[in-house]
C-alpha cells in the first residue's frame, strides 16, 4: 500500500474510531498485549480521544492486559512498563483512560494444574490452558464492566491478513453494515476490530513514523520483534479468537508449537536466562508422550481415554516440579509463585502423597535453603485477600473456606461430581479438628 493510500486509510480510521465512541454511552475495552497490532490500536484510541473536547470524552476506556502468570518475561516487563506510561500520561492528559491486568484464579494456574493435578502438557487437540488462562480472567472483568454499565464494547487489535484462519473466523463473524459484532460467548458485550483491514507493513509503518503520545518506545519494539521474529498472542476472550500457537510472545510453556522459535531466537540473541526455561520446554512436551509418565486412570477415576494415557503420575509431577525449580534458580527468573506451591502440596496432600513432599522437592534443589513464604508473596492474588480480611472479620477459617471453594472449582466442570461430598466432609472435619471446635 502507499504512503498516501495508507494515509487514508489511518485518517479514515480514526474518524471511524471518532464516531464509534460519540455514538453511545458503552465502556470500550481495549485488548493489550504489548505487541505490535495491540499498541496501534491503543495509539490510534489515544490520539483521537486527544483530539475530542474535554466534554466529549464521556466515558471510560479500559485498557486491559492479561498476564498468565507464565509469560516470556521480557514481555511482561514490557507490558509492565507501557501500562505505567499509559497511567501517568492519562492523568497528564486527562483522559478517561484506565490501564488494567488480570491474572488466572490460583486454581486455574498452569503449574497448580499441570503439576498439582497432572494435567498433561497442553497439545492441539486438547489446549487445557487457553480456557483458564486466557478467557476467564478476561471474561471475569468484562462481565464485571457489563454489570457496572449494562453493555460495554471490546477493541481488539485483529487484521484478516495476519493469519488464514484469522481472516476465516473474522468473516464467519461479521456482520455487513454493522461495526460492532456481538461477543460469542458474553451477552450484552461487542466487538470491535478497527484495524481489520491493515497489513503488517501498514501497522509497522504507522507505529514508526507516529510517536507514541504516552512516552512509549515503538522502536524497541521492533527490535525484541526482529530478535524474537515472533507475533503477538492476542487478547483472547472467547473460543473465536484464536490462541497461541505459532511460535507467538507469550507463555513460554507453550507446548502447542513443536519449536518455540521466538525463544529459540531469543537465546541466539544472547537471553541466555531463557536456556533452560527452553530446555524445561522442551522436556514437557516430550514426557507427555512417555506412557510410563502417564496414569491408566482420569482423575474422576474412570479408565484413561483409548490411547490409554489419563494425568501425569506423581513420580512425573515431582520430577516436572523439580526441573521447574533448577530453570528459576539457573534462570534467575521467578517461575513460579509461593501459592502456587502451596496449592500443590495440598492437592498432592489429598490425593495421598507425602505432605510435605513439595517441601523435600525444593530443599533438594536449593540444598536446604527456605521456601518462599505465601503469606508475604506480593504475587498472592487480590481475592485471596480480600477472602482473608472477611474471614478475619466474620471469625470464619479463611484456610477452610479457601479449601472448600478449590475443591468447588476443580470439580466444576465435570457433569458427575462424585466423590465431591465426601471430599468436603473431609475437609470440614480436618479443619475443625484442628482449631479445636
Amino acid at each position: 500500500m502507499g504512503v498516501e493510500t495508507l494515509a487514508a486509510q489511518l485518517q479514515g480510521i480514526s474518524a471511524d474510531l471518532k464516531d464509534a465512541y460519540l455514538s453511545d454511552d458503552r465502556p470500550w475495552v481495549i485488548g493489550y498485549s504489548g505487541g505490535k497490532d495491540s499498541t496501534a490500536v491503543m495509539q490510534l484510541v489515544y490520539y483521537m480521544l486527544l483530539g475530542l473536547q474535554p466534554e466529549e470524552r464521556h466515558k471510560k476506556v479500559y485498557v486491559l492486559a492479561s498476564d498468565t502468570r507464565v509469560e516470556l518475561p521480557t514481555i511482561v516487563e514490557r507490558v509492565e512498563h507501557e501500562l505505567d506510561l499509559i497511567r501517568l500520561a492519562a492523568i497528564r492528559d486527562r483522559l478517561p483512560i484506565g490501564a488494567y491486568k488480570v491474572y488466572p484464579v490460583l486454581n486455574d494456574s498452569f503449574w497448580v494444574n499441570l503439576i498439582g493435578r497432572g494435567y498433561p502438557s497442553p497439545r492441539s487437540k486438547f489446549r487445557w490452558c487457553t480456557d483458564r488462562l486466557k478467557i476467564r480472567p478476561a471474561s471475569r472483568f468484562i462481565v464485571e464492566r457489563v454489570n457496572d454499565f449494562g453493555s460495554v464494547v471490546i477493541v481488539l487489535g485483529s487484521r484478516m491478513s495476519e493469519s488464514s484462519t484469522r481472516a476465516q473466523i473474522m468473516a464467519a463473524h461479521h456482520i455487513e453494515g454493522q461495526r460492532f459484532r456481538p461477543h460469542a460467548e458474553l451477552p450484552r458485550a461487542w466487538v470491535y476490530t478497527p484495524i481489520e483491514a491493515l497489513s503488517t507493513d501498514d501497522v509497522w509503518f504507522y507505529l514508526l513514523q507516529a510517536p507514541s503520545p504516552w512516552g512509549g518506545d515503538n522502536g524497541s519494539l521492533a527490535a525484541l520483534y526482529k530478535r524474537a521474529s515472533g507475533g503477538e498472542c492476542p487478547l483472547v476472550i472467547d473460543t473465536s479468537t484464536p490462541s497461541c500457537g505459532n511460535s507467538r510472545f507469550g507463555c513460554w510453556v507453550c507446548t502447542v508449537v513443536e519449536k518455540d522459535r521466538a525463544m529459540e531466537s531469543l537465546v541466539e540473541d544472547g537471553e541466555e536466562r531463557y536456556e533452560a526455561m527452553l530446555g524445561l520446554r522442551d522436556f514437557l512436551k516430550e514426557v507427555r508422550e512417555n506412557p510410563e509418565a502417564r496414569m491408566n486412570t482420569r482423575r474422576n477415576g474412570r479408565p484413561a481415554a483409548a490411547d490409554g494415557k489419563g494425568p501425569f503420575t506423581h513420580r512425573t509431577r515431582a520430577e516436572i516440579l523439580k526441573r521447574l525449580l533448577i530453570a528459576e534458580k539457573q534462570s534467575g527468573e521467578r517461575l513460579i509463585d509461593a501459592d502456587e506451591l502451596a496449592a500443590i502440596a495440598e492437592i498432592w496432600a489429598r490425593e495421598g502423597q507425602i505432605r510435605d513432599l513439595v517441601f523435600r522437592v525444593w530443599r533438594h534443589v536449593h540444598e536446604g535453603g527456605p521456601m518462599p513464604d505465601e503469606k508475604n508473596d506480593s504475587s498472592l492474588s487480590e481475592e485471596n485477600k480480600l477472602l482473608e480480611e472477611v474471614c478475619h472479620e466474620q471469625g470464619v477459617s479463611f484456610e477452610l473456606l479457601r479449601r472448600l471453594r478449590e475443591l468447588e472449582e476443580e470439580f466444576g466442570g465435570l457433569k458427575r461430581r462424585h466423590g465431591l461430598p465426601d471430599l468436603m466432609r473431609e475437609t470440614i472435619k480436618s479443619n475443625l479438628g484442628k482449631s479445636g471446635q
